[in-house]
Protein backbone atom coordinates (compact mmCIF):
# COMPACT_ATOMS: atom_id res chain seq x y z
CA UNK A 1 0.00 0.00 0.00
CA UNK A 2 1.28 3.58 -0.74
CA UNK A 3 2.73 5.21 2.40
CA UNK A 4 2.35 8.99 0.54
CA UNK A 5 -1.40 9.41 0.54
CA UNK A 6 -3.63 12.82 -0.28
CA UNK A 7 -5.96 13.42 2.38
CA UNK A 8 -9.33 12.59 2.05
CA UNK A 9 -11.78 14.58 0.57
CA UNK A 10 -15.29 15.78 1.98
CA UNK A 11 -18.41 14.08 1.04
CA UNK A 12 -21.13 16.59 -0.65
CA UNK A 13 -24.06 18.46 1.07
CA UNK A 14 -22.44 17.68 4.93
CA UNK A 15 -22.88 14.34 5.00
CA UNK A 16 -21.21 11.85 6.84
CA UNK A 17 -19.14 9.56 4.69
CA UNK A 18 -20.10 6.21 4.07
CA UNK A 19 -16.92 5.73 2.26
CA UNK A 20 -13.53 7.54 0.56
CA UNK A 21 -10.93 6.93 -1.53
CA UNK A 22 -7.65 8.26 -1.49
CA UNK A 23 -4.64 7.73 -4.42
CA UNK A 24 -6.53 4.41 -5.37
CA UNK A 25 -4.10 2.81 -8.17
CA UNK A 26 -4.62 -0.36 -10.11
CA UNK A 27 -2.48 -1.95 -12.79
CA UNK A 28 -2.31 -4.79 -14.96
CA UNK A 29 0.60 -6.29 -16.01
CA UNK A 30 0.26 -7.97 -19.87
CA UNK A 31 1.73 -11.78 -19.90
CA UNK A 32 4.13 -12.23 -22.18
CA UNK A 33 5.18 -8.46 -22.62
CA UNK A 34 5.19 -7.44 -19.18
CA UNK A 35 4.06 -4.38 -20.48
CA UNK A 36 2.38 -2.70 -17.56
CA UNK A 37 -1.42 -0.69 -17.85
CA UNK A 38 -2.33 2.17 -15.27
CA UNK A 39 -6.35 1.60 -15.49
CA UNK A 40 -6.75 3.51 -12.12
CA UNK A 41 -4.47 6.38 -11.39
CA UNK A 42 -3.99 8.00 -7.81
CA UNK A 43 -8.27 8.12 -7.86
CA UNK A 44 -9.82 10.28 -5.13
CA UNK A 45 -13.32 10.67 -3.66
CA UNK A 46 -15.37 10.61 -1.15
CA UNK A 47 -19.33 9.13 -1.33
CA UNK A 48 -21.81 10.64 1.40
CA UNK A 49 -24.23 8.26 3.96
CA UNK A 50 -27.20 6.72 1.98
CA UNK A 51 -25.86 9.29 -1.28
CA UNK A 52 -26.82 8.04 -4.71
CA UNK A 53 -23.90 8.96 -7.31
CA UNK A 54 -23.06 7.60 -10.83
CA UNK A 55 -20.27 7.01 -12.67
CA UNK A 56 -20.37 7.77 -16.02
CA UNK A 57 -16.85 7.49 -18.08
CA UNK A 58 -16.09 5.68 -21.95
CA UNK A 59 -15.42 2.06 -21.99
CA UNK A 60 -12.01 1.20 -21.21
CA UNK A 61 -11.32 4.25 -17.87
CA UNK A 62 -11.71 2.32 -14.98
CA UNK A 63 -15.39 2.09 -13.95
CA UNK A 64 -16.12 -1.26 -13.52
CA UNK A 65 -12.57 -1.72 -12.09
CA UNK A 66 -13.31 0.35 -9.41
CA UNK A 67 -16.51 -1.30 -8.20
CA UNK A 68 -14.77 -4.64 -8.92
CA UNK A 69 -12.02 -3.20 -5.19
CA UNK A 70 -15.30 -1.79 -3.77
CA UNK A 71 -16.61 -5.09 -3.38
CA UNK A 72 -13.39 -7.06 -2.94
CA UNK A 73 -13.22 -8.92 -5.56
CA UNK A 74 -9.83 -7.62 -6.65
CA UNK A 75 -7.80 -7.30 -3.58
CA UNK A 76 -4.48 -6.16 -5.47
CA UNK A 77 -4.39 -1.95 -5.33
CA UNK A 78 -2.72 0.73 -4.20
CA UNK A 79 -3.87 3.55 -2.23
CA UNK A 80 -6.34 3.97 0.81
CA UNK A 81 -10.46 2.96 1.04
CA UNK A 82 -11.63 4.00 4.65
CA UNK A 83 -15.22 3.29 5.25
CA UNK A 84 -16.89 4.79 8.56
CA UNK A 85 -13.19 5.74 9.72
CA UNK A 86 -12.06 2.16 9.12
CA UNK A 87 -9.52 1.45 6.38
CA UNK A 88 -9.95 -1.47 4.63
CA UNK A 89 -7.78 -4.32 4.70
CA UNK A 90 -7.09 -7.12 2.51
CA UNK A 91 -9.25 -6.13 0.15
CA UNK A 92 -12.59 -6.50 2.15
CA UNK A 93 -14.65 -3.58 3.51
CA UNK A 94 -15.97 -3.87 7.01
CA UNK A 95 -19.41 -3.43 5.15
CA UNK A 96 -21.93 -5.82 3.70
CA UNK A 97 -21.51 -5.30 -0.20
CA UNK A 98 -24.12 -5.89 -2.73
CA UNK A 99 -23.59 -6.14 -6.45
CA UNK A 100 -25.77 -5.99 -9.36
CA UNK A 101 -24.37 -6.56 -12.54
CA UNK A 102 -25.14 -5.94 -16.11
CA UNK A 103 -26.44 -9.22 -16.76
CA UNK A 104 -28.85 -10.66 -13.94
CA UNK A 105 -27.00 -13.99 -13.21
CA UNK A 106 -29.47 -15.67 -11.68
CA UNK A 107 -29.09 -19.85 -11.55
CA UNK A 108 -31.31 -21.19 -13.74
CA UNK A 109 -32.13 -24.22 -11.77
CA UNK A 110 -34.15 -22.22 -9.05
CA UNK A 111 -37.22 -20.45 -8.82
CA UNK A 112 -37.21 -16.58 -8.20
CA UNK A 113 -37.45 -16.70 -4.41
CA UNK A 114 -35.08 -19.48 -4.12
CA UNK A 115 -32.41 -17.26 -5.85
CA UNK A 116 -33.32 -14.90 -3.04
CA UNK A 117 -33.07 -17.75 -0.77
CA UNK A 118 -30.06 -18.82 -1.91
CA UNK A 119 -28.52 -15.04 -1.48
CA UNK A 120 -30.29 -14.69 2.25
CA UNK A 121 -28.38 -18.09 3.20
CA UNK A 122 -24.89 -17.55 1.58
CA UNK A 123 -25.21 -14.03 3.52
CA UNK A 124 -26.43 -15.60 6.73
CA UNK A 125 -29.30 -13.12 6.95
CA UNK A 126 -30.94 -15.15 10.24
CA UNK A 127 -34.11 -17.18 8.40
CA UNK A 128 -37.13 -15.47 10.98
CA UNK A 129 -36.00 -12.39 8.49
CA UNK A 130 -36.71 -13.87 5.29
CA UNK A 131 -39.92 -13.63 5.11
CA UNK A 132 -40.36 -10.19 5.83
CA UNK A 133 -37.77 -8.82 3.58
CA UNK A 134 -38.77 -11.18 0.47
CA UNK A 135 -42.54 -10.08 1.11
CA UNK A 136 -41.18 -6.30 0.85
CA UNK A 137 -39.16 -6.38 -1.98
CA UNK A 138 -41.31 -8.72 -4.00
CA UNK A 139 -44.24 -6.63 -3.53
CA UNK A 140 -42.33 -3.37 -4.50
CA UNK A 141 -41.04 -4.69 -8.13
CA UNK A 142 -43.76 -5.91 -8.90
CA UNK A 143 -42.52 -9.65 -8.81
CA UNK A 144 -44.77 -10.89 -5.69
CA UNK A 145 -46.95 -13.29 -8.16
CA UNK A 146 -43.53 -15.05 -10.26
CA UNK A 147 -41.79 -16.05 -7.23
CA UNK A 148 -42.25 -19.57 -8.72
CA UNK A 149 -41.12 -19.27 -11.62
CA UNK A 150 -37.76 -20.15 -13.21
CA UNK A 151 -35.86 -17.15 -14.86
CA UNK A 152 -36.60 -18.75 -18.49
CA UNK A 153 -40.34 -18.16 -17.52
CA UNK A 154 -39.36 -14.20 -17.39
CA UNK A 155 -38.11 -11.71 -18.73
CA UNK A 156 -35.49 -9.84 -19.34
CA UNK A 157 -36.48 -6.98 -17.35
CA UNK A 158 -38.17 -9.23 -14.83
CA UNK A 159 -34.60 -10.84 -14.52
CA UNK A 160 -33.34 -7.79 -13.74
CA UNK A 161 -35.63 -6.90 -10.99
CA UNK A 162 -35.10 -9.98 -9.16
CA UNK A 163 -31.45 -9.74 -9.32
CA UNK A 164 -32.24 -6.19 -7.85
CA UNK A 165 -34.48 -8.02 -5.08
CA UNK A 166 -31.73 -10.55 -4.68
CA UNK A 167 -28.75 -7.85 -3.77
CA UNK A 168 -31.55 -5.53 -2.09
CA UNK A 169 -32.78 -8.34 0.56
CA UNK A 170 -29.13 -8.70 1.80
CA UNK A 171 -29.82 -5.36 3.11
CA UNK A 172 -26.49 -4.07 2.15
CA UNK A 173 -24.51 -1.18 3.33
CA UNK A 174 -23.15 -0.02 -0.14
CA UNK A 175 -25.05 -0.94 -3.55
CA UNK A 176 -22.79 -1.29 -6.64
CA UNK A 177 -24.62 -1.20 -10.36
CA UNK A 178 -22.72 -1.76 -13.14
CA UNK A 179 -24.72 -0.60 -16.08
CA UNK A 180 -27.74 -2.73 -14.99
CA UNK A 181 -30.10 -1.62 -17.55
CA UNK A 182 -28.23 -1.27 -20.85
CA UNK A 183 -28.84 -4.39 -21.66
CA UNK A 184 -32.31 -3.76 -21.83
CA UNK A 185 -35.03 -1.94 -24.11
CA UNK A 186 -35.61 2.01 -23.34
CA UNK A 187 -38.91 1.23 -22.32
CA UNK A 188 -38.19 -1.54 -19.49
CA UNK A 189 -35.11 0.39 -18.82
CA UNK A 190 -36.92 3.72 -17.74
CA UNK A 191 -39.30 1.32 -15.33
CA UNK A 192 -36.58 0.02 -13.55
CA UNK A 193 -35.23 3.56 -13.79
CA UNK A 194 -37.91 4.64 -11.98
CA UNK A 195 -38.58 1.66 -9.47
CA UNK A 196 -35.23 2.26 -8.30
CA UNK A 197 -35.32 5.87 -7.04
CA UNK A 198 -38.62 4.37 -5.34
CA UNK A 199 -36.98 2.01 -3.52
CA UNK A 200 -33.95 4.43 -3.01
CA UNK A 201 -36.20 6.82 -1.65
CA UNK A 202 -38.10 4.46 0.63
CA UNK A 203 -34.69 2.35 1.66
CA UNK A 204 -32.03 4.96 1.69
CA UNK A 205 -28.93 2.77 0.88
CA UNK A 206 -25.47 4.13 -0.26
CA UNK A 207 -25.36 3.44 -4.43
CA UNK A 208 -22.23 3.56 -6.68
CA UNK A 209 -24.31 3.35 -10.21
CA UNK A 210 -21.88 2.77 -13.34
CA UNK A 211 -23.15 3.92 -16.48
CA UNK A 212 -22.84 5.35 -20.15
CA UNK A 213 -25.91 7.07 -20.34
CA UNK A 214 -25.57 10.64 -19.25
CA UNK A 215 -29.76 10.97 -18.51
CA UNK A 216 -29.82 8.11 -17.01
CA UNK A 217 -27.13 9.33 -14.64
CA UNK A 218 -28.86 12.70 -14.13
CA UNK A 219 -32.36 11.41 -13.38
CA UNK A 220 -31.14 9.25 -10.51
CA UNK A 221 -27.89 10.71 -8.65
CA UNK A 222 -26.96 13.09 -6.34
CA UNK A 223 -23.66 13.39 -8.06
CA UNK A 224 -22.17 12.83 -11.40
CA UNK A 225 -18.44 11.63 -11.60
CA UNK A 226 -16.99 11.64 -15.04
CA UNK A 227 -14.54 9.64 -15.38
CA UNK A 228 -11.31 9.21 -18.02
CA UNK A 229 -8.47 7.19 -18.16
CA UNK A 230 -8.31 6.03 -14.88
CA UNK A 231 -9.03 9.35 -13.02
CA UNK A 232 -12.23 11.35 -12.20
CA UNK A 233 -12.20 14.44 -14.71
CA UNK A 234 -15.14 15.92 -13.54
CA UNK A 235 -17.73 16.22 -10.35
CA UNK A 236 -21.20 17.40 -11.33
CA UNK A 237 -23.91 18.33 -8.23
CA UNK A 238 -27.44 17.62 -9.69
CA UNK A 239 -29.25 19.95 -8.10
CA UNK A 240 -33.08 18.82 -9.37
CA UNK A 241 -35.13 18.31 -6.31
CA UNK A 242 -36.71 14.92 -5.18
CA UNK A 243 -39.06 13.34 -6.16
CA UNK A 244 -38.00 13.85 -9.78
CA UNK A 245 -40.67 13.24 -12.92
CA UNK A 246 -38.57 11.33 -15.50
CA UNK A 247 -39.38 14.00 -18.26
CA UNK A 248 -38.73 16.84 -16.24
CA UNK A 249 -37.55 19.56 -18.62
CA UNK A 250 -34.45 20.61 -15.90
CA UNK A 251 -33.21 16.90 -15.82
CA UNK A 252 -33.18 17.54 -20.10
CA UNK A 253 -31.47 20.69 -19.71
CA UNK A 254 -29.13 19.44 -17.30
CA UNK A 255 -28.75 16.21 -20.02
CA UNK A 256 -27.14 19.13 -22.46
CA UNK A 257 -24.62 20.23 -20.32
CA UNK A 258 -23.23 16.68 -19.49
CA UNK A 259 -23.12 15.70 -22.31
CA UNK A 260 -20.85 18.65 -23.60
CA UNK A 261 -18.48 18.26 -20.50
CA UNK A 262 -18.46 14.49 -20.90
CA UNK A 263 -17.43 15.29 -24.68
CA UNK A 264 -14.82 17.43 -23.83
CA UNK A 265 -13.16 15.38 -21.07
CA UNK A 266 -13.23 12.06 -23.03
CA UNK A 267 -12.10 14.45 -26.17
CA UNK A 268 -9.02 14.91 -24.09
CA UNK A 269 -8.69 11.57 -22.45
Amino acid sequence: MNALLTPLVPSAKGRAAAFSVADLTKRFTAIGTGAVMTVLDRLNLTVGQNEFICILGPSGCGKSTFLNILAGLDPHYEGRIEVHGVVATGGKLPIRVGYLFQEPRLLPWLTAEQNVDFALSSCKVAREQWKTRKDEYFAMTGLDRFRGHHPHQMSGGMCQRLALVRSLCVEPDLLLMDEPFSGLDELTARRLRMDLLKIWNARKKTIVFVTHNSYEACYLSDRIFVMAAGVVREEIPINVPRPREYDDPRIFDLNRSVVRKFLEIAGDA
